[in-house]
């Protein structure tokens, strides 16, 4: 289980970013299940020593550009998770684009 203050932390910097969707659940057996409003199912968490990879997965709009949407996700997740932690803990934030919705 995630803490919660984590969870809220990633929510709070990717649903600025222009270009997402929404986030996307990882576990998802159909097309139909990939965009969920439950962060706790886009985030996979795993940590060493002082450090914490965050997997964070989204849903983008299709025409946007991938690699700067995906970049400004990256440091704005990074940012914010290590202020949460008064930067004594590291993070490596991946962030894997699920789908492309067509608006």
């Amino acid at each position: 289980m995630i803490d919660k203050i984590i969870l809220d932390s990633i929510s709070n910097a990717v649903v600025t970013v222009p270009g997402v969707v929404s986030f996307a659940n990882f576990a998802a057996k159909t097309e139909a299940e990939i965009k969920t409003e439950d962060i706790s199912k886009a985030v996979e968490l795993t940590t060493a020593d002082n450090t914490d990879r965050v997997k964070v997965h989204i849903v983008l709009i299709n025409g946007v550009n991938i690699r700067d949407v995906v970049n400004e996700v990256q440091i704005r997740v990074k940012y914010e998770l290590e202020k949460v932690s008064q930067f004594v803990r590291n993070y490596i934030v991946d962030v894997a684009v699920d789908d492309l919705i067509v608006v």
